[in-house]
């Protein structure tokens, strides 16, 4: 029964832990992709008038959000993290 139990724990920490890394993983993503697309932006002169309705709505690192959607998007990478990690272990299972 202990062995059963130890295992258990093992098992929900091994998910955790792939789901801290696919949140690590996306944001990391998203700062290299920030990062790219800075150093890569050449500004166009002539239509820069057209984008001032667009910029007015941004602030200087991204669009203004709730820190709520934060939260659930940092919650939906690290359920889909221990989804995958339990769909990868039930399909290793049945080989």
């Amino acid at each position: 029964m202990e062995n059963q139990e130890e295992t258990m724990k093992k098992q929900i920490f091994r998910a955790l832990v792939v789901g801290l890394i696919f949140v690590f993983v996306f944001y990391t993503f998203e700062i290299i992709q920030g990062v790219y697309l800075t150093m890569n932006y050449v500004p166009d002169i002539v239509e820069t008038y057209e984008s001032v309705d667009y910029l007015q709505h941004k602030v200087s690192f991204g669009y203004i959000s709730s820190p709520m959607w934060r939260t659930i998007e940092i919650l939906g990478l690290f359920l889909l993290g221990i989804i995958v990690f339990y769909t990868g272990k039930i399909l290793r299972r049945k080989k």
